[in-house]
């Protein structure tokens, strides 16, 4: 089981009235709402890390011009074998 921590939370008053309906439609309960929300937050932030260190990378060392020649050859040649043109 989870272990949860109960949490006071300051929001407008517009936000907390949008949460409501959503959660009146939904069904759901208002803390296991905000949860999936913070969750979804927290799993995009980590995203949003790794895209930005892949870019850096990428800009650290760029393929070089015979790499992407190599993958172009390696990709028509895919596509050749599945009848692709």
């Amino acid at each position: 089981m989870i272990k949860s921590t109960k949490i006071a939370i300051s929001l407008p008053v517009e936000d907390l009235k949008r949460i409501e309906q959503i959660r009146r439609e939904s069904g759901a309960q208002r803390s296991a709402l905000i949860d999936e929300a913070i969750r979804f937050w927290l799993n995009n932030r980590d995203k949003e890390k790794m895209i930005a260190q892949y870019e850096a990378g990428y800009r650290h060392r760029p393929e070089s011009v015979d790499e992407v020649k190599a993958l172009e050859e390696l990709s028509a040649d895919a596509c050749a074998e599945e009848g692709w043109k």
